[in-house]
């Protein structure tokens, strides 16, 4: 086959919405998960219920994040990615909005259960929608649209959950839940001018032997297990930005400031980090991308660590830190979409293993920098964060360098024939 004498690529996929629309509709992922690292353990606290009964609540609810993988081999069978997107959209929004009705002192238990229920419903919710994503996104968006993502996602959350708090004072947790509901109902919206999916190559009957066979045939080919080796290291898990509103008091930083830094302006400076590491992205090798985002934020927390810490140092560090998350994750959505391609019958699945790779990564490094945090304080937290990201940055920039370049063109194969790719995946 003469490649120069090819169609272009993207001549050949589906008509796509531009990259915002494709990217904003992450925006019920966002909402949910804002919600339960930040808004949940406010919330519960203001009920009466003490900081380490919140906090044990917001990580249970939280833990589908890295196992709900196990699960998603069953988004590539049966019914369409659209389908499982809308019905998983639906049991969240739920399940969010029955535990919040639910949700007393007297009634942890049972409102944990239904927002762990929601959480999941969420998290495979993300998988269907990128894998239906990977299906029509060409190469020359691809950068974009993982910075559009994560402006829903991070900027999304952030402000969700400044608005629920900011409510909590004046409205009782049913009628937010309500809201929560609504807000993810209407997050769908974007979804509506996605091309129609490509239907399952495979029954029910196969979510565990030939979808996993075919998992396995796609997730060893070498560039996917570059793109393992990156998520799975600490190097650009940027894990300070959870502990973030907890630390304000070691800064001699008030509530008002605590609350207004890591809501809006986190925010703000999330979403203006992840549009320029969407065009980052789309313009350099989205490996270094990523690993150069963590080198960058790991060196605002080891500078941080020597300066007085005085409420302007926590302002400038909680900004700066937000703003190369969202350069990081709008790399690693990018990176996602061009290590899976357009035509992998098991999109979901490879996806998923991506994402729990990186949040076992963020949930590592966060129990790291809290055990940095229990001894030495909060500079501690930020040398552990900080030396512990470039000493594995550092050496994977190699690796990179080695095996994994930024494509020129389009995925060929998958633009010309998307279906013979699929089969020759699952035989």
């Amino acid at each position: 086959m003469n490649l120069p004498n090819l169609v272009e690529p993207q001549e050949l996929l589906p008509r796509v919405p531009p990259a915002w629309v494709t990217g904003l509709a992450w925006l019920p992922f966002g909402i949910v998960v804002g919600f339960t690292i930040t808004a949940l353990p406010f919330l519960v606290t203001r009920m009466g219920v003490s900081l380490d009964r919140a906090a044990a609540m917001s990580a249970t609810v939280m833990t589908p994040t890295f196992w709900a993988f196990l699960l998603n081999p069953i988004l590539d069978v049966g019914l369409t990615r659209r389908a499982y997107c809308w019905l998983t959209a639906l049991v969240a929004a739920a399940c969010m909005a029955s535990g919040l009705w639910v949700l007393s002192p007297a009634r942890l238990g049972a409102a944990t259960i239904l927002l762990l229920l929601g959480e999941l419903s969420i998290v495979l919710f993300s998988s269907a929608l990128f894998g239906w994503q990977t299906e029509f996104v060409p190469e020359r968006m691809r950068g974009m649209v993982g910075g559009w993502t994560n402006v829903a996602n991070l900027g999304g959350g952030a402000l969700g959950s400044l608005a629920i708090m900011s409510l909590a004072s004046r409205v009782d947790a049913r009628w937010i839940g309500l809201g929560l509901m609504g807000a993810i109902l209407v997050g769908l919206v974007p979804a509506l001018w996605f091309p129609s999916p490509h239907q399952s190559k495979f029954g029910l009957k196969q979510i565990f032997v030939d979808a996993m066979k075919a998992t396995w045939q796609a997730t060893k080919q070498k560039q996917c297990l570059v793109g393992f080796a990156l998520f799975l290291a600490p190097a650009s898990s940027l894990a300070a930005i959870n502990l973030f509103s907890g630390i304000g008091k070691d800064f001699h930083a008030s509530d008002h400031v605590v609350i207004l830094v890591t809501g809006a302006g986190c925010a703000i400076t999330a979403s203006i980090g992840s549009l320029l590491g969407g065009w980052a992205s789309h313009r350099f090798n989205r490996g270094y991308v990523y690993l150069l985002s963590g080198i960058l934020g790991a060196s605002f927390g080891l500078i941080v660590a020597f300066l007085p810490h005085v409420p302007a140092n926590f302002v400038w560090l909680a900004l700066a830190y937000n703003g190369v998350a969202g350069c990081s994750y709008a790399a690693f959505t990018s990176l996602c979409l061009q290590l899976v391609g357009h035509s992998s019958p098991v999109a979901s699945t490879q996806l998923g293993l991506f994402s729990a790779s990186t949040n076992g990564a963020i949930v590592f490094m966060t129990a790291m920098d809290g055990l940095g945090y229990r001894h030495f304080g909060v500079r501690g937290l930020l040398l552990t964060d900080g030396l512990m990201s470039l000493a594995a940055a550092i050496p994977l920039l190699f690796l990179v360098r080695r095996y994994l370049r930024r494509p020129s063109i389009d995925d060929v194969t998958d633009a010309v024939a998307p279906d013979a790719a699929a089969d020759a995946a699952i035989s």
